[in-house]
């Protein structure tokens, strides 16, 4: 028998019994829109963090309170956790306070800079960092303030001023909003020179960030930049700060000063690299970090997703042997024609495979649809090829092997018994 014969009658087979074969399909159709999508939501957020890495560069360091128990990212201004976990705090002297020995657990502006003066240290930008509630006109919200030192942000952030202009050093009570801020948060691109509130301190609005091209982790958008200075008298908070991003000159190699900055930071502590209380990570260090992460989620949500698929599966077996079951008069007729055991075996395989073809085809489609309401609702979500042919080829294999058992059935009936079926 032909091939071309042989999907043409597996087609036949599947369009006589339409209500069957869609809700073979369906499970299929369900199983693969359901990897495809979750999977590219894993995607998606490596792509989004993989692109603020680069936009951050090779060359900056992020230096943050907590050991590896409580590690944390300083991407944009803000310490973001990526593993649960306590800090490392030192010892309780009997008097009261913590002790040098064990080390502190934070990081105080005269550490700060000290840090400085360490070789290939080009810019270091000490944050203080809260949450603040901002009025402009009659709206109000919560925002992400960081207070950051002027002539370090551009060169540690990665960002660029859309509108107006960046902080200077002579700024006292001036923001500069994150694109979203003035986008979502606030509805109006054209803030500059306006007026907003933060904490019942009246600041002036100076510029507006590019979108940095990111949302949620290590995004710049969501957040508004004041001074130094008066962020930490705003938030009463003039000890310690929140994070260090350092900028490394040119000449020097990233991985090289960070080591340094971290012996600093042990003398300064007196802790070793196994009791530290801060985390020192540099682009390259989070990109393989946070890489793992996710790598570790698309498993994860591949195998949940694969579960649905498997069902699917069970159905296809479940609509293949009964398709035996239907036709085994019809297998004894083809056989006592002479129809070889092989191409029994191939005309139920191929219904089976054209049930996760169509099946898979479909889900790939509505996994599209899924991809772009979860963008609008601001989720990252990335389809790929590899992604996309991936789906499709795991949903034309499921139905293939869900159809291997029914159809090794179906080959092996006797013409005689087969005729004498009722």
């Amino acid at each position: 028998m032909k091939l071309l014969d042989t999907i043409s009658l597996s087609f036949n087979t599947l369009v006589h019994r339409k209500l069957r074969s869609w809700l073979a399909i369906l499970g299929i159709i369900v199983g693969v829109a359901s990897i495809v999508s979750l999977i590219s939501i894993s995607l998606g957020l490596s792509a989004q963090i993989n692109s603020r890495l680069n936009t951050l560069g090779t060359n900056i360091i992020t230096l943050s309170p907590g050991g590896q128990g409580s590690s944390r990212t300083g991407i944009g201004g803000v310490g973001v956790p990526i593993f649960g976990g306590e800090r490392q705090f030192g010892a309780q002297r009997p008097g009261g306070g913590t002790a040098n020995t064990g080390g502190t657990g934070k990081i105080t502006f005269s550490e700060a800079d000290s840090l400085r003066s360490v070789d290939g240290v080009q810019y270091l930008n000490a944050q203080v960092s809260s949450r603040a509630t901002v009025s402009y006109k009659d709206q109000n919200s919560s925002v992400s303030i960081i207070g950051t030192e002027p002539d370090a942000f551009l060169a540690t952030s990665g960002a660029t001023v859309l509108h107006g202009r960046p902080l200077s050093t002579s700024d006292q009570y001036s923001a500069v909003l994150g694109y979203n801020v003035a986008n979502r948060t606030f509805n109006d691109l054209d803030m500059t020179n306006r007026q907003i509130t933060i904490n019942g301190k009246t600041f002036k609005v100076v510029g507006i960030l590019n979108s940095s091209g990111a949302s949620g982790f290590g995004s710049i958008d969501g957040n508004i930049y004041i001074p130094q200075k008066i962020a930490q008298n705003l938030f009463n908070q003039t000890e310690e700060v929140s994070s260090i991003t350092i900028a490394v000159s040119p000449d020097y190699d990233t991985d090289t000063v960070a080591a340094s900055i971290r012996s600093a930071m042990d003398a300064l502590h007196r802790v070793t690299s196994t009791t530290e209380d801060f985390t020192v990570q540099t682009a390259s260090t989070m990109q393989a970090t946070l890489s793992s992460i996710t790598e570790m989620l698309t498993l994860f949500l591949g195998g949940i997703a694969s579960i649905s698929l498997i069902v699917g599966g069970i159905g296809v077996a479940n609509t293949m042997f009964m398709s035996v079951l239907e036709q085994t008069k019809y297998i004894g007729l083809l056989k006592s024609l002479g129809t070889r055991n092989k191409d029994i075996l191939m005309l139920f395989m191929c219904e089976a495979g054209i049930i996760g073809f169509v099946g898979g085809a479909i889900g790939v489609l509505l996994s599209f649809g899924v991809s772009y309401a979860l963008t609008s609702l601001g989720l990252p979500s990335m389809l790929t090829l590899p992604l996309v042919a991936g789906g499709l080829t795991f949903s034309v294999i499921v139905g293939l092997v869900s159809g291997v058992v029914p159809a090794r059935n179906a080959a092996s009936l006797e013409p005689i018994e087969a005729l004498r079926y009722e």
